[in-house]
């Protein structure tokens, strides 16, 4: 189970930026949704916004986004705004080459989750810092299901 596990979390970790949606459905094999639970300034131009992608009434993936209005351009931020799409989608519509950085990754000694931290740059400039909740749980029971 341990090899499923890792197998899983490094497919997830190797998903292109803006396709990990996309990626959990290929994995479960059905499909999934991305609901945008929150999103609020929370001082002048700096904003949070809360995610889950899921299958049903299995929340895999939880994230919390930070980032700076100031720093994207109109139609990004006009996305955003609207709440219906990933980041990675806005990001490929609006034809913005973008790249993770700094990667961090760490399993719960359960290995039911795994947290990933990192950043989105564009042109060298941090555009989100992204902080994510996968439930390894959850995904192999609706891959199992």
């Amino acid at each position: 189970m341990a090899i499923e596990i890792e197998s899983i979390g490094k497919t997830l970790l190797d998903a292109p930026l803006g396709f990990v949606e996309q990626t959990i459905s290929e994995i479960i094999k059905k499909p999934v949704y991305l609901k945008v639970v929150e999103q609020n300034s929370v001082f002048e131009t700096n904003y949070v916004r809360k995610v889950v992608i899921g299958h049903s009434q299995f929340p895999i993936l939880s994230a919390v986004v930070r980032f700076d209005s100031k720093n994207l351009t109109q139609a990004v931020m006009t996305g955003l705004l609207q709440k219906k799409e990933s980041i990675g989608s806005i990001l490929r519509k609006n034809n913005i080459r973008a790249e993770r950085g700094s990667v961090h990754i760490n399993f719960d000694p359960d290995k039911k989750t795994m947290t990933r931290n990192y950043e989105i740059l564009h042109n060298g400039s941090v555009w989100f810092r992204i902080s994510e909740v996968i439930r390894l749980d959850f995904l192999r029971a609706c891959k199992n299901s």
